[in-house]
């Protein structure tokens, strides 16, 4: 099972992902929230992440040429999009969708892209890090199976931690699964440990 560690603020946590064997390591590019990195503390982050460790930039509703600006200077293997997907894209993208409905149909997606499913979330929410209940997490890991069996590429996140990863990858098989604060000592600082754990768990 592959993992993206998301929200990494800190080039230790990149490199402690990294090596547990982590797919994908993603960098937050989002003002307001609270694992934002500026230029220049994503370039350390990306400077730690290894060869082989996809480097991902998190961004909502960004300016076509800010985000193309941002896979140039920071050598972005991916970009994980919150909103509309500019065209002319030179990476795979990886399109969010917030379910609120365990009817919800999926995103178009072109042929090297991946969609990323999680339980639907308040602004609140997001500036302070609060998790979502547990069944708004079941009805995700439902769409993201009934995604997966119509051919798309699912990550599946929202509030997974090492707990109930297992039963989530179990019941939603997707292709990865996306995990950030179910993994940290406290907001943007992963802890260890948790992520050891957490690899373990989908071993």
């Amino acid at each position: 099972m592959k993992v993206k560690v998301c929200g990494v603020t800190r080039p230790r946590d990149a490199r402690v992902a990294a090596k547990l064997g982590a797919w994908a390591v993603g960098m937050i590019f989002v003002p307001d929230t609270p694992r934002f990195l500026t230029p220049a503390r994503a370039r350390r982050v990306r400077d730690a992440i290894p060869k082989g460790v996809k480097a991902v930039g998190v961004f909502r509703n960004p300016r076509r040429e800010d985000l193309l600006a941002a896979v140039r200077a920071l050598r972005l293997n991916l970009v994980q999009i919150y909103g509309p997907v500019p065209s002319g894209l030179r990476v795979p993208a990886i399109i969010v969708a917030e379910v609120r409905s365990a009817r919800a149909r999926p995103p178009r997606l072109g042929p090297a892209d991946y969609v990323l499913v999680e339980p639907a979330r308040t602004d609140a929410d997001r500036r302070t890090g609060r998790s979502v209940s547990a069944a708004a997490r079941k009805m995700a890991w439902n769409v993201a199976a009934a995604w997966r069996r119509r051919g798309a590429r699912v990550l599946l996140a929202g509030g997974l931690t090492p707990d109930n990863v297992g039963p989530a990858v179990k019941s939603a098989r997707p292709f990865a699964v996306d995990v950030s604060s179910g993994v940290e000592r406290r907001s943007g600082v992963k802890d260890t440990v948790a992520l050891r754990a957490f690899f373990k768990a989908i071993a």
